[in-house]
């Protein structure tokens, strides 16, 4: 079963390998190593994409992970691309099925760099500084982007220019009797849909997040959409034992919780939204399972 579990694990993993490793054709010692390779690139319609490609020791099961997003005042969409590739420490192929082809050889630009993150805790890391040369043709689902180059430089480790920085986001339980958070999700073999929407008091705005993951033509999939609302968006009574979630663009029609109704009558409506790629997603009806609870959404800026 695909779920929002699995492909963190799998991001996680990203971040620990290129914490370890240099960018391609920088890599010290026997090709046991494994390689890594990174690259940034401008898309149409406001979309960045940064793929980052890596493979384990003798370059063996190598990944590329295809990261594309947009993000605004109003929110974030964006959408992973994990697939299978044959990565060395001078190329890069992978088949995106039906959205692209990469196929690339690295050139060199001169002796190796080493390159700081912007902060003390962050570490460096050793570099070849050069460029990815061939071709890179990516083309959204839906046409929601198109990226195609035949030449792009090459970057360190992405994880570096993060910083050491960042908001640590947690839930509290119990403790706001007027704070809510309303989950919905469904789950198969092949796909998994998730929706989740916070408002920490009754004038609050409501933080709404839905996400789909797939398993397809060989890669996993995650479109992702985060959205904050007036408060208008999501109500529930005080026993929270109903509540309604109406939230605007790109999301659309409502959904309404029934805690006392049958299993597969709670969570009704016609709710769905428009991820990137992919428009029109159900998230409601008898195949999902939903809950309702008194729980707060904390944000704690890292230094």
């Amino acid at each position: 079963m695909l779920g929002r579990k699995r492909l963190g694990l799998a991001l996680a993993a990203f971040v620990i390998a290129c914490g370890a490793q240099a960018a391609p054709a920088a890599a010290e010692g026997e090709a046991e190593t494994g390689a890594f390779g990174s690259f940034r690139l401008k898309g149409t319609n406001g979309y960045s994409v940064l793929a980052i490609a890596l493979s384990k020791p003798r370059f063996k099961h190598g990944e590329i992970l295809v990261f594309v997003g947009k993000g605004s005042a109003s929110g974030l969409d964006s959408v992973i691309y994990l697939a299978p590739a044959a990565v060395t420490p001078d190329t890069i192929e992978a088949d995106l099925g039906p959205v692209g082809q990469i196929s690339l050889q690295f050139e060199s630009s001169g002796p190796p760099e080493r390159v700081h993150a912007s902060c003390k805790r962050g570490g460096s890391v050793t570099y070849e500084p050069g460029v990815w040369v061939g071709e890179i043709e990516f083309v959204g689902e839906e046409g929601f982007t198109q990226v195609h180059r035949t030449r792009t430089k090459a970057i360190p480790n992405p994880f570096l220019e993060t910083g050491c920085g960042g908001i640590r986001i947690g839930e509290t339980s119990g403790q706001e009797a007027d704070a809510a958070r309303l989950i919905a999700r469904s789950a198969t073999r092949k796909h998994a849909i998730y929706l989740q929407a916070n408002k920490n008091h009754r004038k609050a705005r409501v933080r709404v997040e839905a996400s789909l993951e797939e398993r397809r033509d060989g890669m996993v999939v995650s479109r992702e959409v985060v959205r904050s609302f007036p408060a208008s968006t999501f109500s529930f009574d005080a026993e929270l034992r109903s509540a309604t979630l109406a939230p605007p663009a790109p999301f659309s029609g409502s959904a309404s919780l029934h805690r006392d109704a049958q299993p597969a009558n709670q969570w009704t409506g016609n709710l769905s939204v428009d991820f990137s790629g992919r428009a029109d997603v159900p998230l409601a009806g008898r195949r999902f399972n939903s809950a309702l609870g008194h729980w707060k959404r904390t944000e704690v800026l890292l230094r």
